[in-house]
């Protein structure tokens, strides 16, 4: 396995290439780093509805490891006109080490900003039970063991109760190792994650993870 890896989708007139199944494996691990939205959910720096708004956001972690689990490709959006491909990747547990995550917003009155939220710089974050919905990463390297790649995504078993439709392209791994994560996601949704130290910061210069 390359130790350098990426998951990108790729336009160009006429033609759209996201390239599922060459990198689906790799892309797993920063379902935990994605995962630290719902701190800042839980602090009420964002509105619940964020989760479905349709608004990326940016996250970056030093290190990711997980245990048990899933990703297969999906789409995100209320029409065909609105909908966008993602990669759908559930973990069952692990842990993040020096987690950033950015989002740009417009507000009533204050205009422009961008939300930063930091932690597991001195202690990594545990998470677990943790589904996310992307559509970039990069990484610098990493380890995935017990690979399974081309699986039926209606009989993955890597995360407990995350499948996707018969016949689509799965992929579940036993472990997963990544370093120098880099993504860009668009949804976090349930789970747990247990922190000691949390920081948020609001920028109106444009500042984001990365």
């Amino acid at each position: 396995m390359s130790d350098r890896y990426a998951y990108t989708r790729t336009n160009t007139p006429g033609t759209g290439r996201t390239h599922w199944k060459r990198s689906a494996v790799m892309f797993v691990p920063c379902t935990l780093a994605v995962g630290a939205l719902g701190i800042a959910l839980a602090q009420g720096a964002l509105a619940a509805s964020f989760a479905v708004s349709g608004a990326a956001f940016k996250v970056s972690a030093s290190e990711v490891t997980a245990e048990g689990v899933s990703s297969f490709p999906s789409s995100i959006g209320s029409s065909a006109s609105g909908a966008k491909p993602v990669l759908l990747a559930a973990v069952k547990g692990g842990t993040v080490s020096d987690v950033c995550v950015s989002l740009k917003q417009t507000l009533p009155l204050v205009g422009d900003i961008t939300m930063l939220v930091h932690s597991g710089a001195d202690k990594p974050l545990e998470g677990s039970d943790l589904v996310v919905n992307a559509d970039a990463l990069t990484g610098g390297g990493g380890k995935v063991t017990g690979v399974q790649a081309g699986r039926d995504a209606s009989t993955l078993t890597g995360a407990p109760g995350v499948t996707g439709p018969e016949g689509t392209f799965g992929v579940q791994a036993s472990t997963a190792v990544a370093h120098d994560v880099r993504s860009t996601a668009y949804s976090a949704n349930g789970g747990t994650l247990t922190l000691e130290k949390l920081e948020i910061e609001f920028s109106r210069t444009g500042k984001q993870c990365f």
